[in-house]
């Protein structure tokens, strides 16, 4: 799915995306990466889950000391090993903090101030583990996935080296 506004959120309840699929353990597991902007949709809830825990990672609206304001991020991913890496990382927090659902979804492209780049949903019996799970998702994403980050600002462009876009641990 591509951006998805708010108001269509209710008409896309219980629907599953084509990719998703279930794991060993019975969970639910949909990992996407989408052109642009990332919307999640409403769970296909699971009933016998009391916690959701959602992470939504947005483009700060930055002012660069040298470049000026922030216009946009561009992102690159090796589509096909992120995707791997992502299923991987949705089997292991599955199997263990017990989810019944998990949805990661990256960006790719452009994506632009106040825009959602990433967001993990998961459900799971207690909130303790939707928290942890949604926690390890998020920390292993920012360092595993095969993802790279231009930074294009008023005035130039940086552009984040390394494997991973998100090379600070503390944000």
């Amino acid at each position: 799915w591509s951006f998805v506004p708010i108001a269509a959120l209710p008409t896309m309840m219980g629907m599953a995306h084509p990719t998703a699929t279930t794991s060993a353990t019975g969970c639910w597991i949909d990992t996407r990466v989408v052109d642009g902007p990332v919307s999640l949709g409403e769970l296909d809830w699971p009933g016998d889950c009391g916690a959701e825990a959602v992470f939504v990672g947005r483009t700060r609206d930055e002012v660069h000391e040298q470049f000026g304001p922030l216009i946009r991020l561009e992102y690159e991913i090796f589509e096909p090993m992120a995707l791997k890496l992502m299923r991987a990382l949705a089997d292991e927090a599955a199997a263990r903090f017990g989810c019944r659902t998990v949805r990661i979804v990256h960006a790719k492209g452009v994506v632009p101030p106040g825009a959602a780049s990433v967001g993990i949903q998961v459900a799971t019996p207690h909130r303790g583990e939707a928290f942890a799970a949604c926690r390890m998702l998020i920390d292993r994403i920012k360092h595993e996935l095969p993802i790279w980050k231009r930074e294009i600002w008023e005035r130039g462009e940086t552009f984040v080296e390394g494997c991973c876009a998100h090379h600070d641990t503390n944000t």
